[in-house]
């Protein structure tokens, strides 16, 4: 006789509660944004965690803020993420008792009762490779010449950019805001020189977005910081352990907005020097084949 018990519901199952799930997911999303909050504030207080939330941005770029202050809050050194379904696929197992990275996904509009357009997000459990049983291998990263890199990174410059003979002492590179123009000191080197435009160039675009940040200098050399992490470039002289006055005592709304700025400046940048790497490296194996014909 054939046994169709498995289509047959169990009578002694509990009914789907949809009340107590969509609590359940409401306290769930409650506990993430509190965590988002303490991190927030966390970070702006704290040197060491400010300059871990700027890792993992620059890391993740195409995450926002509030995804890296949980991400550097639960896993500062994750490399690579995924929820439990995409790791499977690719063969990969989690490995026993480690914890989710919760994050926040956005899930669809919704209108509210005044009219204004809003996204609803939920939490989502991803983990990092270190979590898993795949091979600690660390996602194989392209790297660029300087020369390159400092091409892609005026590339797009948002005002001019011209020599002058005529700046401050051990100061390379200047925005005049009179002027809307940086001026850079003949001779500097490639480092350096990236790290200093990297810098201005954050500077132009706060004021032409008109951004709101409390401390202009720091939110530059911050995302500063990001570029040349995110571009394997040296990241020694750059220092956190002195955060700025205007932090102090900073709630969590100003610490995200703070935090969400460089995110958004240095997000501009990446993705303007992205369009020319990209197109670089996509022409690469054209130039290299070219190269071995002519041998």
């Amino acid at each position: 006789m054939e046994n169709n018990d498995g289509l047959v519901q169990n009578s002694n199952a509990e009914p789907f509660d949809k009340e107590k799930w969509a609590k359940q997911k409401r306290e769930e999303r409650k506990v993430v944004y509190q965590m988002i909050d303490d991190a927030a504030v966390a970070a702006v207080s704290s040197g060491e965690k400010f300059q871990a939330f700027l890792n993992i941005q620059a890391q993740f770029d195409r995450y926002s803020a509030s995804n890296a202050l949980l991400i550097a809050h639960q896993c500062p050194d994750a490399t690579q993420l995924a929820d439990f379904a995409a790791w499977k696929n690719t063969g990969v197992h989690i490995k026993k008792g480690v914890c989710a990275i919760n994050l926040l996904e956005p899930g669809q509009e919704y209108t509210n009762q005044d009219g204004t357009v809003k996204t609803s997000y939920k939490v989502k459990k991803v983990f990092d490779v270190s979590q898993t049983t795949a091979l600690q291998k660390h996602e194989t990263l392209v790297s660029h010449d300087k020369k390159l890199l400092l091409n892609a990174l005026v590339d797009h410059r948002p005002c001019e950019i011209e020599v002058s003979d005529d700046l401050p002492e051990r100061v390379n590179v200047l925005y005049q805001p009179a002027d809307n123009k940086i001026y850079v000191r003949q001779g500097t080197d490639a480092e350096p020189l990236f790290r200093g435009l990297a810098q201005e160039i954050a500077k132009v675009h706060l004021k032409q977005k008109k951004l709101t940040c409390c401390n202009p200098a720091f939110t530059a050399y911050s995302v500063a910081y990001v570029l040349c992490r995110k571009n394997q470039l040296s990241c020694e002289t750059f220092r956190f352990d002195r955060m700025p006055a205007e932090f102090g005592g900073m709630d969590a709304k100003s610490a995200r907005q703070e935090l969400s700025t460089i995110r958004r400046v240095s997000n501009v940048m990446i993705g303007d020097m992205n369009r020319v790497l990209d197109t670089h490296d996509r022409k690469q194996p054209q130039r290299e084949n070219a190269n071995r014909e002519e041998r």
